[in-house]
């Protein structure tokens, strides 16, 4: 892995008032329209480049746009690559392997002397110089290190991008890939084609055209009359290869005309395919380069706008791809397709309001470091939540355990509140067991995100006390157990620790569980439980599970299939005539 620009710190600038966020490789960023992650992909650029900032870039007029970065990974490979003169300038400056820069800007409209780079001095951290101006070779060093990024904006036309050869175009960078190897395979022989043209229109070409002579002849007879002795000739310059790769461009070619012809006549769809099959074929040239040295940033802006489906799988692959191959992808997405589950971990979640301005949510990764220790228990949570990437997209979460619940949930939601889930902009998150449950509220709770879950009865009556969400020998609780040992013998339950077994048992634990919430001599301890629990943001299913509350329905596809069929077609109070009211009134806790 090569060096990254692992973490910055914005303050002051635009919509960011004060935020530091973390990144990766390969880092996403979501938020709802206007949460400001388009400036953030402007400050990454800006602490890496500067340019003077115009007043509008400014939060507080009156006050300094000041960031700060960590450059890490800066390994004595990396280093060794560099020039003599610039590994002397940054090898004082290194934090192990990191770099610490800032970049200010004091007021607006200074000019480019107003935008100072500093740098961060190990030997003085804590003291009036930690931050001092860097050595000479050091800003030419991080020229190195990340060549000016790639910025690909949302909403503006790809044209541009696509069509002229810029160092900060993709069809530029593009050109400078593949100009090497040309230069290296036919320098000669496209020498020698340079050096004909040159014979033919330089001002001392041996074989130079015979229109440019009379030309000259002719100027020089009225040049003569004004300046005696002096002589001009008309010189056209050969260009150089690397001019001629300058000049590059897109020509679009269909089968129904011939003709090519520019970018610009296309419309936006065409354009961004076009600008992003670039940038996957970039990421396939990458892939075997090796190149280590240089690491460019690439920022776009909503990368899956006009693409299809498939088309964005793509394209995510191949930013992936490129986040390998030396470049550092951070772009802003709407699109779940974009991000996968490996990806969700990094994923910031960014936000706006007007205390904060724009602020990240704690990213999945530093919420599960904050409440589970590193031992094999978190992997569950972590395979739960990263496998639900429509958490990133929500602004609260509904945790369910059951493949029922998961797969009518979905449904019961729409029929009861006319609206789908995505549109409550909610997640249901299937948890791998009930055991986690707690854990993964911590861990959502921790990325600010309003959490509710569903459970069993027998999760409150085994673990309710155990996780927390009932105080120790709840009086429900015991009551039940009592009642239940009481019971046990009449109907073949075997008992472990109190609680059903279906080890030696003529019943399964699920149906023992059933038989039991149907006493009479238990319901007023079972509201009870219930209501404490829905306290703590957890809801029970008080017969036991949840087929039970609707209607004892085969608990498989058929079943499921059968049960949504119903609520197409009927009201809930039909195709639910004793359970609907306890289902309208979860639905209306759940979206509270």
């Amino acid at each position: 892995m090569t060096h990254i620009l692992s973490e910055i710190s914005i303050r002051n600038f635009k919509s960011l008032i004060s935020e530091t966020l973390e990144l990766s490789a390969f880092t996403p960023l979501v938020g709802y329209n206007n949460a400001g992650k388009s400036n953030i992909l402007e400050a990454i650029k800006w602490i890496l480049r500067g340019g003077p900032l115009p007043e509008t870039a400014f939060h507080d007029k009156v006050i300094a746009v000041e960031m700060e970065g960590k450059i890490s990974g800066i390994s004595a490979t990396i280093l060794g690559q560099l020039p003599g003169n610039q590994q002397t300038a940054i090898q004082p400056y290194l934090f192990t392997d990191s770099l610490h820069i800032k970049r200010t800007q004091a007021q607006p409209n200074t000019g480019t002397k107003g935008v100072l780079l500093l740098v961060r001095d190990p030997a003085n951290i804590g003291n009036v110089n930690e931050w001092r101006s860097p050595p000479t070779g050091l800003p030419q060093a991080l020229e190195v290190l990340f060549p000016e990024p790639i910025h690909i904006g949302a909403m503006e036309n790809a044209e541009e991008d696509v069509s002229k050869s810029k160092n900060t175009t993709t069809i530029g960078k593009l050109l400078g890939e593949i100009i090497g190897p040309i230069q290296t395979s036919y320098s000669t022989q496209v020498q020698t084609a340079l050096n004909g043209i040159k014979d033919l229109l330089d001002a001392d070409g041996v074989s130079r055209v015979a229109e440019l002579n009379a030309f000259d002849i002719a100027v020089n007879g009225k040049v003569e009359c004004f300046f005696p002795g002096v002589n001009i000739k008309v010189h056209i310059p050969t260009p150089e290869l690397k001019e001629i790769f300058s000049k590059g461009t897109i020509k679009v070619f269909e089968n129904l005309n011939p003709a090519g012809k520019d970018v610009s006549a296309l419309g936006h769809g065409a354009q961004r395919s076009i600008q992003m099959a670039l940038v996957r074929h970039l990421a396939d040239i990458k892939r075997n380069s090796g190149q280590q040295t240089s690491n460019t940033i690439l920022l776009i802006d909503e990368p899956e706008l006009y693409l299809h489906p498939q088309a964005i799988e793509v394209l995510r692959d191949a930013l992936k791809t490129l986040s390998t191959q030396g470049y550092q992808v951070i772009f802003s997405t709407h699109s779940p397709f974009m991000i996968t589950s490996n990806d969700v971990e990094n994923t910031l979640l960014i936000r706006k309001n007007d205390t904060l301005g724009t602020h990240k949510r704690n990213s999945l990764r530093t919420a599960i470091a904050t409440v589970a220790a590193a031992h094999p228990s978190q992997l569950g949570i972590i395979f739960s939540l990263s496998n639900s990437s429509n958490i990133l997209f929500a602004e609260r979460v509904i945790l369910a355990e059951g493949k029922t619940e998961n797969k009518l949930l979905p449904k019961i939601i729409q029929k009861v509140s006319g609206l789908t889930l995505g549109l409550h902009k909610t997640a249901l998150v299937p948890i791998d067991g009930s055991g986690s449950t707690r854990k993964t509220i911590e861990v959502l709770t921790a990325m600010a995100m309003p959490t509710k879950a569903i459970v069993d009865l027998d999760y409150a009556l085994k673990e309710g006390e155990n996780q927390g969400f009932l105080t120790a020998n709840d009086p429900d609780v015991n009551a039940i157990k009592t009642h239940l040992a009481s019971i046990a013998p009449t109907h073949s339950i075997r008992l472990n620790n109190g609680w059903p077994t279906k080890a030696g048992s003529a019943i399964t634990a699920s149906e023992a569980f059933a038989l039991l919430a149907q006493e009479a001599a238990i319901q007023t301890n079972l509201a009870s439980l219930k209501i404490k629990m829905q306290a703590s943001g957890i809801y029970i299913w008080t017969k036991g599970a949840i087929e039970n509350h609707l209607g004892g329905i085969p608990k498989n596809e058929m079943g499921w299939a059968n049960f949504n069929a119903r609520l197409d077609t009927d009201d809930l109070n039909v195709v639910l005539p004793i359970d609907h009211v306890e289902i309208t009134n979860l639905v209306t806790w759940l979206l509270a």
